[in-house]
C-alpha cells in the first residue's frame, strides 16, 4: 500500500483529474468556503499545499497572486494553465521565510504523515498576521468512514487517511499560529444527475474497477443524497480551522 501523498498521487493524479475535468463544478462549494476566511483581502499572495491540479485558482479573485505546491509530478504536468508550480514536499518547501500572505489547503492533508513538520513550513512561510485556512475531512464523520472503509477497500492503493481531529488546533499553537475559528462545514457536492455522481466518485477516489451504480449506492449508503431542482447533492463535510500566524 502506497501511503505518502506523493506516492499515491504519482499513481493516480490521473484519475482524479480526469474526475475534476469532467465535473469541474462538482466541488465549487468545498473551494468557495476555504477561500471564504480570506475573501475581504484584495490581494496578496496565496500559497496552496497540497495544490493538486491547481483547481482553487479558477476561484481567486483579480490582485490575488497564486502559488501551486505539489509533490506529485502528475499533478505538476496536469495544471491547465500558465500557474506559478513548484513540485516540492509540503513540509519542505523551497520560498523564503515570510514570503506569502496566506497559506490554504483543502483535503489533502489527511495523507500527510506529520502534520507539526507540515504546520511549522506554513508557519515559515507566512509573513507575520498572515492568515492560513485548513479544510480537510474531520476525524469520525461520514466521509471518514467512507474514505478509510469502503474507498480503502476497493481502492487498488488503499486509503489511510488520517483526518483533523480536536488535537490538530494544539498542534497549530504549537507551531507559532493563534486559532480564530474551527469548525465543521456544509460543502455538498452538486451533481447534474446520478450518473455523473458514480463516474465522478469512481474516478476521483480510483476506484475504476467498481461500475457507477456500485459507487453511488455507497456513496447513498455511508453519507447520504439531497435532491434540490431534481440534482443530486453529495452531504459533504470538512473540518475548517482559520489560523493566523502570530
Amino acid at each position: 500500500m502506497f501511503s505518502t501523498y506523493a506516492e499515491i498521487f504519482e499513481k493516480r493524479a490521473g484519475e482524479y483529474h480526469h474526475a475534476m475535468k469532467a465535473s469541474p463544478n462538482a466541488r465549487d462549494n468545498e473551494f468557495l468556503a476555504v477561500l471564504e476566511p480570506i475573501r475581504d483581502a484584495p490581494s496578496g499572495i496565496v500559497c496552496d499545499m497540497p495544490s493538486g491540479g491547481g483547481y482553487l485558482a479558477d476561484y481567486l479573485w483579480a490582485g490575488m497572486t497564486y502559488v501551486a505546491i505539489d509533490p506529485a509530478t502528475d499533478f505538476i504536468v496536469e495544471l491547465p494553465k500558465p500557474l506559478r508550480r513548484i513540485e516540492a514536499e509540503i513540509a519542505n518547501v523551497p520560498l523564503p521565510d515570510g514570503s506569502v500572505d496566506f497559506v490554504v489547503s483543502l483535503a489533502g492533508l489527511h495523507h500527510e504523515t506529520s502534520l507539526p513538520r507540515v504546520f511549522g513550513e506554513m508557519r515559515r512561510l507566512l509573513r507575520s498576521g498572515g492568515r492560513a485556512v485548513l479544510a480537510d475531512v474531520a476525524a469520525d464523520t461520514p466521509p471518514a468512514r467512507f474514505l478509510n472503509g469502503f474507498v480503502a477497500e476497493n481502492c487498488p492503493l488503499g486509503h489511510d487517511g488520517r483526518f483533523l481531529d480536536d488535537q490538530t488546533a494544539a498542534a497549530l499553537e504549537a507551531a507559532g499560529f493563534s486559532v480564530a475559528d474551527d469548525r465543521l462545514i456544509d460543502v455538498p457536492w452538486v451533481f447534474d444527475d446520478v450518473e455523473e455522481v458514480g463516474e465522478f466518485g469512481r474516478h476521483l477516489f480510483g476506484m475504476t474497477t467498481l461500475n457507477p451504480a456500485e459507487t453511488v449506492q455507497a456513496m447513498e449508503r455511508e453519507i447520504g443524497f439531497d435532491f434540490k431542482g431534481g440534482r443530486p447533492q453529495l452531504r459533504w463535510i470538512l473540518r475548517r480551522i482559520v489560523a493566523d500566524a502570530r
